[in-house]
């Protein structure tokens, strides 16, 4: 008798260790610091982006109180600009605004003034948890409209993302309008994302699992899963979106920038797959080829 009260009450306990834990890896990932970004980026073959950033560039430093937290950024200044235009780019899940500068590059040679930042509990951005883009899109929503004060109503502004800060530079066509959006291996939507995450790492129960996770968020952290989606935010945009994701992405199948891509607007909307590319490894498996779709995409929404 014992027993029969005692395995259903272990197994909810259980339920709630894994699904905690699982939880966890996303809300409190662990977070590189700038050394080890540094470290990282310049031996996937970036040091010209980093000696720049460190001898070339004109870069500002801001900070911006927004959505409770206080964001840590630089904005880079072209000196030999072509036309009003700004970059914002947005990171990925641990990493900070190192990990932008090789985009930050392809920008700043086609003419652009750039904007890297640290997103909420990254680097030095404060932020008690990360929440994979619902408060994330609401900061850049505020950075953008920083980035208009700051260079005027007249600016052409684009969005580039790399995976979390791909799905943030989605989710915030709900409340701002750029010019374009490049999305490098974003999610499509955030159950979609922990079922197969879970389905690939533990193989039992994901849809219980994944149920739990999203109560424990938002009862616990006020962290809505289920509304994290950006595929609807895609849905009801027109913004020119590019899609850049590894075919063979190990963490964010490239289904999900297909799905997305489906349910585009716009006509000048692009979807690239790069063959044998791992998750965020699109520009790192052919960087002259990146380069090339990325200013015909600028190109194509006369952005260039």
């Amino acid at each position: 008798m014992i027993l029969l009260v005692l395995i259903p009450v272990i197994l909810l306990i259980a339920l709630i260790v894994v699904a905690q834990k699982c939880l966890a890896i996303v809300i409190f990932p662990k977070r590189y610091s700038f050394p080890e970004m540094r470290d990282y980026e310049i031996s996937k073959g970036f040091s010209d982006a980093f000696e720049k950033y460190d001898r070339v560039w004109n870069r500002e430093d801001f900070s911006l109180g927004t959505n409770g937290i206080v964001i840590k950024g630089e904005i880079i200044r072209n000196d030999h600009p072509i036309g009003n235009k700004v970059a914002i780019i947005a990171h990925g899940h641990t990493a900070n605004r190192y990990a932008d500068l090789k985009y930050a590059d392809l920008f700043y040679l086609a003419g652009y003034h750039v904007v890297i930042y640290d997103e909420r509990h990254h680097g030095d951005t404060s932020g008690d948890i990360c929440t994979l883009g619902q408060e994330e899109a609401k900061d850049l929503r505020d950075i953008f409209r920083f980035v208009r004060e700051r260079f005027g109503n007249d600016c052409l502004i684009g969005l580039h993302g790399e995976s979390m800060g791909a799905a943030t530079s989605l989710l915030v066509l709900q409340y701002v309008r750029p010019d374009f959006v490049v999305a490098d291996c974003p999610f499509a939507d955030s159950i979609v994302l922990f079922t197969e995450f879970i389905r690939k790492n533990l193989h039992i129960f994901p849809s219980l699992i994944v149920w739990t996770v999203c109560q424990i968020a938002r009862l616990r952290y006020r962290y809505d899963i289920k509304g994290t989606s950006p595929i609807n935010a895609v849905k009801d945009s027109d913004v020119p979106i590019c899609f850049m994701h590894g075919a063979a992405d190990n963490l964010i199948d490239c289904h999900h920038s297909k799905d997305m891509f489906a349910v585009c607007k716009n006509e000048n909307s692009e979807l690239h797959l790069f063959e044998g590319a791992d998750h965020a490894c699109s520009i790192t498996s052919d960087p002259k080829g990146y380069e090339t779709i990325l200013r015909d995409f600028l190109k194509r929404c006369n952005a260039l």
